[in-house]
């Protein structure tokens, strides 16, 4: 007797309870709909911006790192670092500043007298 009991008690607990089972069934389908709905409109919205919806993992961050590290090594065995685009003041011949630069070997600086252009005149204009 006391195993009916038990059973019965059971099967009547289960017949209380199971509307509120499929009240909290229900709200969540509604809540996952909604939200699949949400998502994929969001989604769609990055996509077209060219972002993503899920933040990198430490694994990808680790990546580009990497492989930013190796383009500015190419970048910089490519080009090397010119400190100053032009030769500074009191530059010797021993050691050009660009590459395929040429030294110039002349002992001797001749000055020579330059005279201006003659000025044309423009008619028409004043």
């Amino acid at each position: 007797m006391l195993k009916f009991l038990q059973v019965f008690g059971l099967g009547i607990l289960y017949v209380v309870l199971s509307p509120f089972f499929l009240l909290i069934l229900a709200l969540f389908a509604v809540y996952a709909t909604v939200m699949m709905v949400f998502l994929f409109f969001k989604m769609v919205l990055l996509f077209f911006a060219g972002k993503n919806l899920f933040s990198d993992l430490p694994e990808d961050i680790e990546a580009h790192n990497i492989l930013e590290e190796q383009r500015k090594l190419k970048q910089a065995q490519a080009a090397p670092f010119q400190p100053f685009p032009f030769p500074p003041y009191g530059f010797s011949n021993a050691q050009p500043v660009f590459p395929n630069q040429p030294v110039i070997d002349q002992p001797v600086i001749k000055e020579i007298e330059a005279t201006p252009l003659p000025e044309e005149k423009d008619e028409g204009h004043e």
